[in-house]
């Protein structure tokens, strides 16, 4: 009977026993889960908290589904001050691009696939350095000054665009007069307002172009009876600078006279030291009629001088093409022996 007592009380304190020790293994603290020291624990006065845990140096910022990442599109500063740019849609540091301000050259301003590429819009190159000023243009995947199709909204107070160079100019669309030197079609007017039929063209001196490969100078578009001395001689298929089609234009003749000369006797430009030398290309220093030492050019005909104006007895001076008169280093003319005023 004390053997049975002995083993009743043994399975007894055996039951206690498991008891407690189930009830001490159920017992769980309630706090948040520390990581692991391989980045985890406080990372410093720039990292925050980000749900229940502590966001660690490289990794500075908490998004919405309460993860740790590098950056976003609004809080990138860990990336920009590493000299790097966020990758928006993976929330990481890298070399490449998120946005178009990343992009700084102008011959890739544009990001595509986080990666810097030629423009497509003229937006994409706003601000790129070392390109004209705040608003720039697209062209062929290049950033550039302008265009003749953006001038308006790239050039400044209603200033033309080059378009070989494709650069503003300064010069004010319709601001030119015939036989001012040019670099755009728009660049010449009548009156200095806009003009449709007077353009920049191509002329020669000679046998090249003048005054260079880019430049020429404005002239009207020929139509019969539409021609104006100076400008009286028909000079066929030219080109503009600005492209427009083939065309004939009212000009000069250019085997005697530039424009620049042509210019200098409607302005009455002197050369009071009696030399040719004083005057534009192809220009001669000669007596204009009752005028000493003034710059003019030679002529074969009236009709290539200044009009001779509406009355016949006070001729306009400059109006007549002869060799009569002296002054300058040359005397008479040239070849012809006749030059506009003689």
């Amino acid at each position: 009977a004390q053997v049975l007592k002995k083993d009743r009380e043994m399975k007894r304190f055996a039951f206690l026993l498991w008891l407690f020790t189930l009830a001490a293994g159920c017992i769980v603290e309630d706090r948040p889960i520390t990581p692991p020291d391989d980045g985890g624990v406080d990372a410093g006065p720039d990292a925050g908290v980000c749900g229940s845990v502590t966001c660690p140096a490289d990794q500075p910022v908490c998004i919405d589904e309460l993860e740790c990442v590098q950056c976003t599109a609004d809080e990138d500063e860990y990336c920009t001050e590493r000299g790097l740019v966020c990758d928006i849609e993976l929330s990481d540091c890298g070399t490449g691009c998120s946005r178009d301000d990343d992009c700084t050259d102008p011959k890739a301003a544009r990001c595509g696939a986080n990666v810097c590429k030629p423009c497509t819009e003229d937006g994409q190159c706003d601000g790129i350095d070392g390109v004209g000023d705040a608003k720039n243009a697209c062209f062929d995947g290049e950033c550039v000054d302008c265009t003749p199709a953006s001038e308006d909204d790239t050039c400044p107070s209603n200033t033309t665009c080059n378009p070989a160079t494709r650069e503003c100019t300064g010069i004010r669309v319709g601001a030119l007069d015939i036989c001012e030197e040019c670099v755009a079609d728009n660049q010449c007017g009548d009156g200095e307002e806009a003009s449709d039929v007077h353009r920049c063209v191509q002329m020669f001196d000679d046998g090249g172009r003048y005054p260079n490969g880019n430049a020429g100078y404005c002239l009207k578009v020929f139509s019969p009876g539409g021609c104006e001395q100076p400008y009286a001689i028909r000079i066929s298929d030219r080109e503009s600078l600005s492209g427009d089609p083939v065309e004939s234009y009212c000009g000069i003749k250019e085997t005697l006279a530039t424009c620049p000369a042509v210019r200098a006797l409607k302005e009455n430009q002197t050369c009071l030291g009696g030399d040719d030398s004083e005057c534009p290309k192809s220009g001669l220093c000669r007596n204009v009629e009752g005028l000493p030492t003034r710059c003019t050019y030679l002529c074969d005909a009236d009709q290539e001088c200044l009009d001779a104006g509406s009355d016949p007895q006070s001729p306009t001076p400059g109006s007549t093409c002869d060799s009569s008169g002296t002054g300058g280093a040359g005397g008479a003319g040239g070849a012809s022996g006749k030059y506009c005023g003689g």
